[in-house]
């Protein structure tokens, strides 16, 4: 039979992107159509289509992520909260490294920024600021949730729950 060694956990911090943190995107999302709309002089009803690449931000995430995770091993999932979470569904089965969440919280957030960029140039204008807004947008959970791993200590764990980030420290 195996070893194994059964760690204790010491929560830390949990970085929940709540309902409030919800709607501030919607809000931003709202605002990108009338914001569009004035500097584009396009009636702000049309621009209403183009939020139609939103889902497509959201494969990019999960897609990244999944990829980053399966590269360094760390056995990615999909949750089942897949449309309701601000990571996408995105997560790995067991608590990871800091250093490896950063990785792939940076990987994600830079990789979609720069596919958005990349497809804006042959998409029309509106498609193309949408899919931009909306990978920035999209991206801010992320973002913060990374921002506030900066003040843990280097050798603690993350753990990917429902709907937040738990930031471990084992006792042994």
């Amino acid at each position: 039979m195996k070893e194994q060694t059964i760690y204790s956990y010491k929560l830390l911090r949990r970085f929940r992107w709540r309902l409030a943190g919800w709607l501030f995107q919607l809000l931003l999302i709202g605002l990108f159509p009338v914001a569009a709309s004035l500097w584009l002089k396009i009636p702000a009803d049309r621009l209403m289509v183009t939020l139609a690449v939103l889902p497509a931000i959201a494969v990019s995430h999960l897609c990244l992520f999944r990829l980053y995770a399966r590269l360094r091993s760390h056995h990615p999932q999909t949750t089942p909260d897949l449309l309701v979470s601000p990571w996408w569904g995105a997560g790995c089965r067991h608590p990871v490294p800091l250093r490896a969440y950063r990785g792939a919280e940076a990987t994600v957030l830079a990789g979609s920024l720069f596919l958005a960029a990349a497809v804006f140039v042959w998409v029309p204008l509106p498609y193309g600021m949408a899919l931009l807004w909306g990978t920035a947008v999209l991206g801010l959970p992320r973002l913060l949730a990374l921002l506030a791993s900066l003040r843990q200590p280097p050798h603690c764990r993350v753990k990917y729950e429902s709907g937040s980030v738990a930031f471990l420290l084992t006792d042994g």
